[in-house]
């Protein structure tokens, strides 16, 4: 609303005043970050539930009052999840705390809830057979997953294109089209364990030390964690192993050969050639000629063949079709 009414310039600013507010009036000990659009997040370490809704509702009432003379009278409804009695991991944490929010969303705005387990019952039936918790799961795993890119790149397209990318090659292999459809999820979705990786890492210029890289080697794992929820079970399989290799040296885990998904492989190509042709921190694109050749050459050791030729495939096609329509303009 404020967006429309006064332009998308004071929107931002109202943001702002935001992550101010709660920067200032948070504890030192807690964590606060935005995870997109307009949602918040905070991590209240070493406090119960009662506690963190003392917190939800003495920051929601001081954000009531920041904007209770604008133009547009902002307020915000707070969702409050707590380990171990709401869930045991980040994507069981962050699902009960998106449940408990929607409720406070649902019975009126400018409140706080508690989560409870008959919350996912309720919402379940409210959603009259469809998954509405579910959707509202996948909105909020890709916010956080645009989040990641925007740290790492200053904008949202590398899970844009790896998602696009995989899409194309699960099409070419053969997929069913309802796989298809999961398995370009899943490449939109194959960084979001970069999350916890600090951004001194993510942006390096330099070589990783041998640390920082087993730092780095956490994010599939720390992505499927995220992903935990009962209709995701397929793409966070996919996406805690698209750093695998068939001659078993990727990770996180050395799985090889057979046991490797042709889905989690899909990811893998889609992702390194992504890589290999945007400008990094770190490096410059090589190019698509000299990508298409690396992804040959590691046929076999770290790549499927057949999945590699799916992708310079679909590559090859898009590139008929983009000089079919410049002749015809």
């Amino acid at each position: 609303e404020v967006n429309d009414r006064s332009g998308r310039h004071l929107g931002d600013i109202a943001l702002q005043r935001v992550g101010r507010l709660f920067d200032q009036r948070k504890r030192q000990i807690d964590g606060l970050a935005r995870v997109g659009g307009e949602r918040f997040a905070l991590i209240l370490p070493d406090t119960d539930e009662h506690a963190a809704f003392v917190i939800a509702e003495r920051l929601r009432t001081e954000l009531r009052n920041e904007f209770a003379t604008d133009a547009v009278p902002l307020t915000i409804s707070f969702g409050v999840a707590s380990y171990p009695a709401h869930g045991q991991t980040a994507g069981s944490l962050l699902r009960g705390a998106d449940e408990a929010l929607y409720a406070a969303k649902g019975s009126g705005r400018n409140r706080t809830v508690l989560h409870h387990e008959a919350l996912r019952h309720a919402l379940l039936k409210a959603g009259d057979a469809r998954d509405i918790a579910g959707e509202r799961f996948v909105a909020v795993v890709l916010d956080l997953a645009e989040a990641v890119d925007l740290r790492f790149s200053g904008s949202a397209r590398h899970s844009e294109t790896v998602g696009r990318y995989a899409g194309m090659m699960a099409k070419e292999l053969g997929l069913p089209e309802e796989q298809v459809g999961r398995v370009r999820l899943a490449g939109m979705l194959h960084d979001v364990g970069k999350v916890g990786v600090p951004d001194s890492i993510l942006n390096k210029p330099a070589t990783l030390t041998d640390e920082e890289y087993e730092i780095i080697k956490q994010h599939p794992a720390l992505g499927a964690q995220i992903l935990e929820h009962a209709s995701f079970a397929d793409v966070r399989e996919w996406v805690g192993a698209h750093h695998e290799r068939p001659d078993g040296r990727g990770y996180p885990r050395g799985t090889s050969g057979d046991d490797l998904s042709v889905e989690a492989q899909i990811l893998a190509v889609a992702d390194a050639y992504e890589a290999m042709t945007s400008d990094r921190s770190y490096r410059s694109s090589i190019g698509h000629d000299a990508a298409a050749a690396e992804l040959e050459r590691c046929c076999g050791s770290q790549f499927e063949e057949p999945v590699v030729r799916a992708l310079l495939n679909v590559l090859a096609s898009d590139s008929e079709r983009v000089e079919v329509r410049l002749a015809h303009s």
